[in-house]
């Protein structure tokens, strides 16, 4: 009878132990299952791999480093920005790289760009830490896992062979021209014309017009001028990225230094013609 009991008692234990490790394991999956980026690497920028991105979008597109758009008609006697843009989505997301002018600081920017073009905001700007030397080439393949995790996450799709379409065009069987309506001022310390403020509007004999975009600009910034060297539209919807280009005082003296920033809007709203305007 001890003997029954004993043999009865072990095969309980022995149950249980194996009970709990079966529950250890599930705990586990159910871990992983939940952890989309890998350790942080090299300068700390968090890292996804191929496998994690593939298992959180199975139609995940793959990206390759994207070429410089050339945007200024005049490059010599400037520090300048670049333009690397990369793509859209069909929610109107435009993902794009800059290489700010480094304005002999001997450090090298990069910025990655990921901007709501219907609401005029970055939901993405990614920079990476202080770099002495570098390249959107070497910045991309160091953190080729974080960007392409990234421009998944917003269904960005690569555009190959950009080119900027004029700021007068057609499209779609309107014709359209943005005209830049601006405002100098003669600065007391400097004796030189600064700009102190710009508006957009589009127009289109079709459609009617819009203002779409308005900045007032201030003493420090020194902005002495600004331009729209064209546009860039989605292949996806009637949206479009307008380049605004400015020119600024060097921060330490010359070069001038030439910048942009991307203004989006829509090609097919909010436009009103001319005889219903008030």
């Amino acid at each position: 009878m001890k003997n029954l009991i004993y043999i009865l008692g072990s095969l309980y234990l022995l149950t249980l132990a194996l009970s709990c490790g079966n529950d250890s394991s599930n705990d586990k999956n159910i871990d992983n299952e939940t952890v989309t980026k890998a350790p942080s690497k090299g300068n700390g920028t968090p890292s996804a791999t191929n496998e994690e991105i593939d298992n959180n979008n199975d139609a995940a597109n793959t990206y390759s480093i994207p070429a410089e758009l050339s945007y200024m008609r005049k490059k010599e006697g400037f520090s300048y920005d670049k333009f690397y843009p990369i793509g859209w989505s069909n929610e109107g997301k435009f993902a794009y790289i800059v290489e700010p002018a480094p304005e002999n600081s001997g450090m090298y920017f990069f910025e990655i760009h990921i901007y709501d073009i219907v609401n005029n905001r970055d939901l993405l700007l990614w920079k990476p830490e202080e770099l002495e030397t570098g390249s959107v080439s070497s910045v991309w393949k160091e953190n080729a896992d974080f960007i392409s995790q990234s421009l998944n996450e917003y269904h960005i799709v690569q555009t190959k062979n950009f080119a900027l379409t004029p700021s007068k065009f057609k499209n779609k069987g309107n014709d359209y021209e943005i005209i830049m309506d601006s405002k100098l001022e003669t600065d007391e310390d400097f004796g030189i014309d600064i700009l102190k403020g710009v508006k957009l509007t589009m127009k289109s004999p079709q459609l009617g017009s819009k203002d779409f975009y308005e900045q007032k600009m201030y003493d420090r910034d020194y902005i002495l001028s600004a331009y729209i060297p064209g546009v860039l539209i989605s292949p996806r919807n009637n949206l479009v990225a307008v380049l605004y280009q400015k020119e600024r005082i060097g921060a330490g003296g010359p070069p001038n230094v030439v910048f942009f920033e991307i203004i989006g809007t829509n090609l097919d709203k909010e436009f009103i013609k001319a005889d219903m305007m008030p």
